[in-house]
């Protein structure tokens, strides 16, 4: 197919798919007769998984690029994938509301919610940073010492990483190494756990009221 049809069937524009063509996100098409370039199947497949981290994961085209290259780069194993694909797709946030009082507070908080989990010695320092500016944020905005629900968010965080592990050795058991299939559930899962605490958040707000009264 030409470059018009494969817009047409991905919903890609033309100079869109030019752009990722440059960028090296898209792999060349075949050269035919005269000046003509075909596109196929793989073509279709990629710009798919494009769309989906970029517009559906919210990924930056730089992400994108490390997401690709973490496929090329760990074929045959789901895990190594995985982890790099976290590794590739981690925002750190900035230290706009750091103050020495608040800092100092957080990582008390995060250094023992981690320890208590046994999470100290393998989490990467950028993911420890990134809890240590969001708790730095939450308490120099006034709030109260959130330990609690940091231990409920750390209780779903573990149920789900194991749920995340077992699902990819299972579908590895039955069908064989699928890296991306591993980084796609990695990346877009995020997207769904998060609507996911939404609707949760909203039931469980209407269930309170519904008990209040009016």
């Amino acid at each position: 197919m030409r470059i018009g049809e494969l817009s047409e069937r991905t919903g890609v524009p033309a100079a869109t798919i030019k752009y990722y063509l440059r960028e090296h996100l898209l792999q060349a098409g075949e050269h035919g007769e005269g000046n003509t370039v075909e596109y196929g199947p793989a073509h279709v497949h990629r710009l798919t998984l494009i769309r989906a981290l970029s517009e559906t994961a919210g990924l930056s085209v730089a992400q994108i690029g490390e997401v690709l290259t973490v496929l090329g780069r760990h074929p045959e194993s789901a895990f190594q994938a995985l982890g790099a694909t976290l590794a590739a797709t981690h925002r750190d946030p900035k230290f706009s509301l750091a103050s020495e009082g608040t800092t100092e507070a957080a990582e008390r908080t995060v250094d023992q919610l981690l320890n208590a989990y046994g999470w100290a010695e393998v989490a990467p320092p950028n993911y420890r940073d990134a809890l240590v500016t969001a708790l730095t944020a939450f308490y120099r905005l006034g709030n109260p010492d959130p330990q609690e629900v940091l231990s409920h968010y750390a209780d779903a965080a573990a149920a789900l990483a194991s749920a995340d592990m077992e699902a990819i050795a299972e579908a590895t058991r039955i069908e064989g190494v699928n890296v991306e299939q591993a980084v796609v559930a990695t990346v877009l899962g995020e997207t769904m756990f998060a609507a996911l605490r939404r609707i949760a958040h909203v039931a469980a707000s209407a269930r309170t009221q519904a008990r209040q009264g009016p």
